[in-house]
């Protein structure tokens, strides 16, 4: 009877020891581009077994302006697409860009910043259907790769992504291409590689584009970042809680503890 109601103590200890790992995670993070808090749920088996599940929050974190020309953010849902050094398609939602030497934008770590790929209208020869100006819209799409500006212009990055390039002498404005912002039915699903980075995995599905601009559900946002999602005073209530859960648990172990040591002490003394 001691033996189980120990292990059982000992186990939600334990995981109780895991959920405070991620509020000192939370709370440390609470500067961090692109964070997103973690948060966890216990149940327990028809055998008594206790499991922790853990997710992300997902939820709007605070924008705040840094004049940045290359700092971005996302006001609603979604991330931005980026390229791995390994080829593999990562999503985030740390806006905090630079230019390459080549004038390519990428992260701040480095990796490239994948474009949206746009329908283009291209010329139809050969073709037995109706033209317009020798023109017409085909079902290809085509852009390139990279999303490349000339130091020479100023960026200008609008709220449904596209970005431009301004000649600060004339006016004159180039378009460059467009940030690529996708959603997820089940963002909870992603895989998280760390330094808000994610991966698609099945669970999270396949990512689609995002419902971008200035009557979308999203917008971006040039000029700022969003910064962790965490609340301080959720996250301490949280601590201080989970602090005295845990003490409690330990107190219980002791007792336990002891009353092993005393069956043992008599036991041994009968013998």
């Amino acid at each position: 009877m001691f033996g189980n109601i120990g292990y059982k103590t000992y186990r939600a200890a334990s995981l109780n020891m895991d959920s405070l790992g991620n509020i000192i995670e939370n709370i440390s993070n609470l500067h961090s581009i692109g964070y997103k808090r973690n948060t966890d749920s216990f149940s327990e088996a028809l055998n008594g077994e206790i499991s922790r599940h853990e997710t992300k929050d997902f939820s709007q974190g605070p924008l705040r302006k840094t004049g940045e020309l290359f700092d971005i953010a996302l006001d609603g849902k979604g991330f931005f697409e980026i390229e791995l050094p390994t080829g593999q398609r990562a999503f985030t939602r740390a806006g905090r860009l630079k230019l390459t030497s080549e004038g390519e934008l990428v992260s701040e770590e480095g990796y490239r910043v994948i474009p949206q790929i746009e329908p283009s209208k291209l010329p139809l020869f050969g073709l037995n259907s109706p033209q317009k100006d020798g023109f017409g819209e085909m079902n290809l799409k085509v852009t390139s790769s990279k999303l490349t500006i000339s130091p020479d212009l100023t960026p200008e990055i609008q709220e449904d992504g596209t970005l431009n390039g301004i000649d600060p002498n004339t006016g004159e404005k180039t378009k460059i291409g467009k940030i690529n912002v996708v959603v997820f039915n089940n963002p909870q699903g992603l895989e998280s590689i760390g330094k808000s980075y994610y991966l698609q995995t099945k669970a999270s599905g396949t990512p689609l584009d995002a419902d971008v601009g200035i009557s979308g559900s999203t917008r971006v946002k040039q000029g700022n970042l969003e910064f962790g999602n965490v609340n301080m005073a959720v996250e301490f209530i949280e601590l201080t809680a989970k602090k005295d859960l845990i003490s409690a648990q330990l107190k219980v172990l002791k007792a336990i503890d002891k009353l092993f040591e005393n069956v043992h002490y008599t036991i041994g003394k009968s013998a």
